[in-house]
């Protein structure tokens, strides 16, 4: 039987991003309850799907480093979930209007080539051996104007850590590249270079965070499948851009990926 506590929690969210209200944390006792927070997770996906948000087509990582995990009090990344619907090739325009506070982060996104059946980690080697792909990409957010100096880590992780969806660049077979670390990134906005960063910024190794990702998911009875995505968490600072914004993200060895904002 579902809680009712769960229920209304994830409801009040589901509410908040249909109507555009500001984002706000839980209120005790549940704030800083984590599993609390991925079962209002799940039930919010579960209302965002009866929409039309797709199916669950991925994954996401947030507070993957220490300063972070730090500030949301937090002991571990965390997961959130990628629907099929809010999945964009590179170049896609993406309208101000359908958002209250439109963020892009540039990441490096993975696809799965083999199942990761395992509750514990395994080895990063290994896990980079069972994806199918990389690719450069932007996580698409919308964090409601929350106020970032209150950093509740089991609010954003009810809320899918505020995701709306990703812009995905041409992928590269796996097999053509030797390690996803020391990757530079850099973002533009308008021609100009906007920001940049390594790979491994996130606090992990790429393939490391997806051994982690692997055994979460495992031990919460929903286990990596082949042909999901993994957003492995942003290297380079979140920005927030207006309308008539050209965004490209450059990675070493890999295809840029491009988001217009209209």
């Amino acid at each position: 039987m579902t809680d009712p506590a769960v229920e209304e929690m994830a409801e009040a969210l589901a509410r908040g991003r249909r109507t555009g209200e500001r984002f706000v944390t839980m209120p005790a006792p549940w704030a800083g309850d984590l599993g609390f927070a991925y079962a209002v997770q799940a039930r919010l996906v579960d209302r965002l799907r009866a929409v039309g948000a797709g199916d669950i087509a991925g994954w996401k990582l947030g507070f993957t480093t220490a300063k972070i995990q730090t500030l949301a009090g937090v002991p571990e990344p965390a997961s959130g979930v990628l629907l099929a619907k809010g999945l964009w090739e590179s170049g896609q325009a993406l309208a101000t209007a359908n958002f209250m506070h439109l963020g892009l982060e540039g990441e490096i996104a993975v696809r799965v080539g083999e199942g990761f059946p395992e509750t514990d980690p395994v080895d990063p080697a290994v896990a980079f051996g069972r994806l199918e792909s990389a690719a450069a990409a932007f996580e698409v957010t919308d964090d409601r104007h929350a106020d970032w100096s209150v950093m509740e880590g089991a609010s954003l992780i009810a809320d899918n850590i505020w995701n709306i969806g990703a812009v995905l660049g041409p992928p590269t077979p796996i097999g053509s590249l030797r390690t996803l670390v020391g990757r530079k990134g850099v973002v533009s906005v308008n021609g100009q270079m906007r920001d940049a960063g390594l790979s491994e910024d996130t606090g992990y190794d790429p393939a490391a965070i997806v051994a982690w990702l692997g055994a979460h998911l495992a031990r919460r009875g929903q286990p990596l499948a082949p042909g999901q995505w993994i957003m492995t968490g942003s290297f380079v600072p979140t920005t927030f851009p207006r309308a008539g914004d050209h965004y490209q993200f450059e990675v070493d060895g890999l295809e840029p990926v491009e988001a217009r904002v209209v």
